[in-house]
C-alpha cells in the first residue's frame, strides 16, 4: 500500500513538557487504524499529529500526498454551535432569543456544498438527524450535535478521516448506527483512524496502535490485540475520602425537586411534556433517555439555568421557584457536571491548538500552545458557581480543593492547563469542581464521558462512598448502564419529552 505519511523518532512538546515522544509509524492509504490506550496516553493528539494539525519539535514527519488530499478531524468536543453569533454565554442554549443568529442545521450542512441535496437527505437520514434539520444549532442535545458534526465531515468526501472519540454522546442506537456507518468507509476503502477506547473498537480489518504515556507501545493486528492491560486494581484511597464525607452544607430539607405537570415549549416545538417527578432528600436517581429527549432541559429546569422554570410547578428544596430565592442560592446547593459546562471551558481562544494544512505541518512554528486557566481555578470556580474565574476563597476552601483534586487524582495537574489535558482528566476535574463546595444534590451529567474502564470504575465507588455515608442526593445520567454507580435505586426515563 502507498504510505500517506511517515514519522521517525517524532516528538512534540509545549515549551514546558514533553507530549508525544520517540513517535516511530507509517500510515498506508486504504489501511484504516484504531488509537487506543488508558486516559492521557496521547490518542487526541497522536490523532491531530496525523491529521496534519500538531507541528513537530523533534524527528521527522514526512507526508507522501498531493497538496489536495482531503484529510478531516473530527474532534470529540463539538463548538461550532457557538461560533455563528457573537452572543454567547453559558446558559445560551435555553434562551431563546437568539434570533436569526444562530442558523439552522441545514444552513450549515449546505454551506460549501450547494447542489447536494440528495446526500444531505442521504447522510441525515443514516445519521438519524432528519428531524433537526430545520433546527438552530444551539438547540441541539450534545448527541444530536456530535452527529450534524460527524454529517458535516462526511459531506466533504474526505480520502482520510480521523475520528475522536466519534461514540461519546452517542445513545445506543447512535453508536449502532456509526459503527455501520465507520465500517462502511472502511470497506470502501477511505482511510479511517479512530481514537477510542478498547471497547468500542469497530467490527472491521484494521491496525491497532495502543498508547502509553505519550509513545507507541505497540501496533496489533486486530486479530492479535487483546486489549489494554490493566496497570493495578480498581481501588478508592479510603484515607482521602472520610474528610468529605461529612454532613453536607444546606441540607435542611425535605424534598429536593418536585415537578408537576412541568411543560417546555419554544415556538410550537415541545420539549418536555407534562412531567411529574419527586426526588426526596437523599434519594439517588439515574435519569435516561435517547439524544434529543429532553434531558438536558430538564436539568436545566433545577440548577436555575432555564427562565420557563417560572413557567411552571416546580419546588427546589421545599421551596417553589419564584418564590423570592435568587439563582445563586439554588445552584450554592447544586454540584454540577455537565458536556455542556465542558464544552463552555474549552472556548477560551486561546486554549485552542492552531491548525495547519497537512502539506504545511511543522513549518513556522515549534510547539503546542498552552493557554487557558490552570486545573485548580477550575475546581475553586465551583466554590461560588463561576465559570471559569475564581472569587475570593478561604483557607478551609483552599484545603477542599486539593483535599478532592487529591482524591480523583488530578492534584498532579493542579497548575497544568485545563485544556492541555486528555478530555477524560478534564472531566475528573471538573468532576472535582462538583464537589468542592459539598453540595446537598449532586447532578452528574456523562460523568465518566472520556474516562477509561480504571477511571469509571474510581469514579463509581467514589460516589457510592460520598452517597452511602451521607444523605446526600443524586442525579446521574449516562448512555451506558455501567457507569451507573451502585447506590442508584430510582430511575427516569424520557423519550420525546415525556417520561416513559
Amino acid at each position: 500500500m502507498p504510505l500517506i505519511l511517515k514519522a521517525e523518532n517524532v516528538e512534540v512538546r509545549t515549551e514546558r513538557e514533553i507530549l508525544l515522544s520517540k513517535l516511530t509509524f507509517t500510515i498506508e492509504k486504504g489501511i484504516s487504524y484504531i488509537i487506543t490506550g488508558p486516559s492521557g496516553s496521547g490518542k487526541t493528539l497522536l490523532g491531530k499529529l496525523i491529521a496534519g494539525l500538531l507541528p513537530v519539535y523533534s524527528g521527522e514527519l514526512k507526508f507522501f500526498v498531493p497538496s489536495d488530499f482531503k484529510a478531516v478531524f473530527i474532534s470529540q468536543q463539538h463548538d461550532f454551535r457557538y461560533l455563528f453569533t457573537t452572543r454567547s454565554y453559558y446558559q445560551q442554549r435555553f434562551d431563546h432569543n437568539y434570533g436569526s443568529n444562530v442558523p439552522e442545521v441545514i444552513e450549515v450542512l449546505q454551506t460549501g456544498h450547494s447542489g447536494v441535496e440528495s446526500e444531505i437527505a442521504d447522510i441525515a437520514e443514516k445519521l438519524q438527524i432528519t428531524h433537526v434539520l430545520n433546527s438552530r444549532l444551539i438547540e441541539l442535545s450534545s448527541g444530536e450535535g456530535k452527529r450534524v458534526q460527524i454529517a458535516k465531515a462526511l459531506l466533504q468526501k474526505p480520502e482520510m478521516i480521523v475520528l475522536d472519540n466519534p461514540f461519546i454522546g452517542l445513545d445506543v442506537q447512535g453508536r449502532k448506527l456509526l459503527h455501520e456507518i465507520i465500517n462502511d468507509f472502511i470497506k470502501s476503502g477511505i482511510t479511517v483512524i479512530i481514537i477510542s477506547p478498547a471497547d468500542e473498537i469497530p467490527k472491521a480489518d484494521c491496525r491497532i496502535i495502543e498508547m502509553k504515556a505519550g509513545t507507541i507501545r505497540g501496533v496489533f493486528s486486530s486479530e492479535s490485540y487483546e486489549g489494554v492491560k490493566k496497570e493495578s486494581p480498581v481501588a478508592v484511597r479510603e484515607q482521602l475520602l472520610p474528610a468529605h464525607l461529612q454532613k453536607s452544607q444546606g441540607g435542611d430539607f425535605t424534598v429536593a425537586v418536585e415537578m408537576k405537570d412541568v411543560a417546555v415549549k419554544f415556538g410550537s416545538k415541545t420539549i418536555l411534556d407534562i412531567i411529574n417527578w419527586k426526588v426526596k432528600k437523599g434519594e439517588c436517581w439515574s435519569l435516561s433517555g435517547p439524544n434529543g429527549s429532553g434531558k438536558s432541559t430538564l436539568l436545566s429546569l433545577i440548577n436555575a439555568d432555564n427562565a420557563q422554570a417560572y413557567n411552571n410547578e416546580i419546588i427546589l428544596f421545599d421551596k417553589k421557584r419564584g418564590s423570592g430565592e435568587s439563582i445563586w442560592e439554588i445552584k450554592e446547593k447544586i454540584g454540577y457536571v455537565s458536556p455542556e459546562l465542558h464544552l463552555y471551558f474549552l472556548r477560551d481562544e486561546s486554549t485552542r491548538v492552531e491548525a495547519k494544512s497537512l502539506a504545511e505541518t511543522g513549518q513556522g512554528y515549534r510547539s503546542v500552545s498552552s493557554g487557558g486557566i490552570s486545573c485548580k481555578e477550575v475546581v475553586a470556580s465551583g466554590i461560588h458557581d463561576q465559570i471559569g474565574a475564581t472569587g475570593a476563597i478561604s483557607g478551609f476552601q483552599k484545603g477542599q480543593i486539593k483535599a478532592w483534586m487529591e482524591a480523583l487524582d488530578v492534584l498532579k495537574f493542579k497548575d497544568r492547563k485545563f485544556n492541555a489535558l486528555s478530555l477524560g482528566d478534564q472531566r475528573l476535574v471538573l468532576l472535582a469542581r462538583s464537589l468542592v463546595k459539598n453540595p446537598p444534590l449532586l447532578i452528574l451529567d456523562e460523568p465518566c464521558q472520556g474516562l477509561d474502564k480504571y477511571q469509571t470504575e474510581k469514579v463509581k465507588k467514589i460516589i457510592d462512598k460520598i452517597c452511602g455515608n451521607t444523605e446526600r442526593t443524586l442525579i446521574f445520567v449516562s448512555h451506558y448502564a455501567d457507569d451507573i454507580p451502585d447506590c442508584v435505586n430510582f430511575h427516569l426515563k424520557l423519550d420525546k419529552g415525556k417520561v416513559v
